[in-house]
């Protein structure tokens, strides 16, 4: 099921995106990159014990948001180059 929702977020999304409003996409990468990260940094200063982002908290935004997002930027924007140029 996971496999399923990140294919759908960095995957079919993004292909969508960016046969709808092109390189607009790009901004939309950005704009994930930035809320996702201030939500959970928003969220981890809401704890009373510690408010600041530990470790983990860092490692999890890292590893399972930004380097995928970064990632499917990087393709989509070599697809979107590519399919501008033919």
């Amino acid at each position: 099921m996971l496999v399923i929702i990140y294919a759908s977020m960095y995957v079919v999304v993004p292909a969508i995106l960016l046969g709808t409003i092109g390189g607009w996409t790009f901004l939309v990468y950005a704009v994930w990159l930035f809320g996702s990260y201030h939500v959970v940094k928003k969220s981890c200063e809401e704890r009373e014990h510690m408010p600041m982002m530990e470790h983990t908290d860092a490692m999890g935004v890292m590893m399972f948001i930004s380097v995928p997002t970064v990632l499917s930027a990087l393709v989509f924007f070599i697809i979107y180059v590519l399919l501008n140029i033919l």
